[in-house]
């Protein structure tokens, strides 16, 4: 049984009322567009209805359209059809937005005005059974159309959820048909596409080239089609706009008739570069480790070797020709002694106590120290500014990072200081530093320097970290010297504090 067909032996909805209904038809056909006047005079009343509707014009054609459904209320067939026809009208009030309430509204609206009709124009014998029929009619139409209401916004709703799941996703799919033109995508990675549309595009053109070619995926397509099986290519290495970067592809077959691909980009970059810092750091705390047990080794020996040199040294007459050679095994001592020192300091845990610092002071003795050991070198300092940090670990940075200054200027030149809130710029009139140098002069044991230890900017940067900061050599500017930024933004606030 058709459902329509259920719902009026529910109501007793039969011949008889289909008869009374196009009865009260001539006498009610005059005023149905009244009625809809009505109806729509009340919704504009209501602020959430009118924002709905956009504009005089969608609301005239609405009113024709409540209207004819008016005039079908009364006229029939009340077949299949009209059934189709009832469900339609609750799907188009969700696709305007119109909110379910108003059909109740003007249900009643039209109800109470067909019955004052019937008053008007029948017999008294003939209103109470025409009111009954428009009641049963209404049911029935106000039932269908509600039904169809609620499953069609259970359906937008979903759909819209999809939509939100599909559009941030991390990673990008795209629908390929048989000719390998986009038929379908995710929210499309900026980074990957830009802001050109890839719908009905090429994977070629929609793709970045580097990254077709680096993936080969024409090949693996055809064999992907061939073969009926999915191929992944686990990791594709691409240099894209000057940054190495790092994708997962999937290339999917299919049986659709829009649809013969699927392709799917995962970009692995950020994966991958953090996983890269886990192994160095685990690396890095290995090598301190045996760095500790190496230089506690060391000391000890290299002490009793300072102190027999230069017993031996001040045994020997002042002419004697051996005492210069004494003189330099001692100094190659204080330099191994040095490097042992560096070794326990990059290897011992760094604890920072954070007081307020006024970074602009801490230049200034930094300053002060560097210029009696090497006045050739003027330092100017400028700014101001205190920040949450360690006073000791501060002063170990700018003191290391000035005295390389010194070294790479052969002691003449300029040191500038530039202090800002919660930053120390600290630049040079030196050579610079090279783009291919940039980031190994952080790891430990690098040096370019024949007698230095490779440890002093990879102490300078590990506290830093320490006190959540950050060292970090500044873009080499050809003609300009190094540059280095220490940003100090504080400690880290607690789990669960509002800072």
């Amino acid at each position: 049984m058709h459902p329509f067909d259920e719902m009026k032996s529910w109501v007793g909805f039969g011949p008889d009322d289909e008869d009374r209904l196009r009865a009260l038809l001539p006498h009610a056909k005059g005023s149905l567009v009244g009625l809809a006047d009505r109806f729509y005079e009340r919704i504009l009343a209501h602020p959430t209805a009118a924002a709905v509707l956009q504009g005089d014009a969608q609301v005239q054609r609405l009113k024709g359209t409540l209207a004819r459904w008016a005039e079908e209320l009364l006229t029939g067939p009340w077949d299949e059809a009209y059934y189709i026809r009832r469900e339609r009208i609750g799907r188009v009030h969700v696709e305007v937005g119109l909110p379910s309430r108003y059909m109740f509204t003007a249900m009643n609206v039209y109800r109470q005005g067909l019955c004052d009709l019937a008053l008007q124009h029948l017999p008294l014998d003939q209103f109470e059974p025409t009111c009954t029929s428009l009641v049963r009619i209404t049911d029935m139409d106000l039932a269908i159309m509600t039904g169809t209401y609620v499953e069609s916004r259970e359906a937008m709703q979903i759909t819209t959820l999809q939509d939100l799941i599909v559009s941030h996703m991390p990673v990008t799919v795209l629908l390929l048909d048989a000719q390998g033109h986009v038929t379908a995508a995710t929210r499309p990675s900026s980074r990957l596409f830009g802001d050109v549309p890839v719908i009905g595009r090429t994977f070629e053109e929609a793709l970045p080239p580097a990254l077709a070619a680096a993936a080969d995926l024409s090949t693996y397509m055809v064999r992907a089609l061939a073969t009926g099986r999915e191929v992944t290519l686990p990791r594709v290495d691409v240099l894209l706009e000057g940054e190495d970067r790092n994708f997962r592809v999937s290339i999917v077959p299919l049986d659709h008739p829009h649809a013969r691909v699927l392709l799917h980009v995962e970009e692995l970059t950020e994966a991958i570069r953090t996983e890269g810092r886990l192994l160095r750091s685990e690396s890095l705390a290995q090598l301190g480790a045996l760095s500790a047990a190496v230089a506690h080794e060391l000391r000890n020996p290299l002490a009793g070797i300072s102190g027999a040199i230069q017993v031996i040294a001040r045994s020997l007459p002042a002419e004697d020709r051996r005492k210069p050679i004494m003189d330099k095994v001692e100094q190659q001592v204080r330099r191994l002694d040095a490097l042992v020192t560096d070794l326990l300091d990059f290897a011992r845990p760094t604890t920072p106590r954070f007081t307020d610092v006024a970074l602009k002071e801490v230049a200034k003795a930094v300053a002060d120290l560097v210029t009696r050991e090497h006045p050739g070198v003027a330092i100017r300092i400028s700014g101001a500014a205190d920040v949450r940090a360690d006073t000791n670990l501060v002063h170990q940075i700018l003191l290391n990072l000035l005295l390389n200054a010194c070294q790479a200027m052969d002691g003449a030149g300029e040191i500038r200081i530039t202090v800002a809130p919660g930053l120390v710029r600290v630049s040079d009139s030196g050579p610079g530093i090279s783009a291919e140098n940039a980031e190994k002069i952080f790891q430990p044991f690098y040096t370019t320097r024949t007698r230095g230890t490779g440890l002093g900017l990879a102490i300078c940067r590990k506290a830093a970290a320490a006190m959540n900061g950050q060292l970090v050599l500044a873009p080499p500017v050809p003609g300009s010297g190094a540059c280095f930024i220490l940003s100090l933004p504080g400690p880290a606030p607690m789990p669960g504090s509002d800072a």
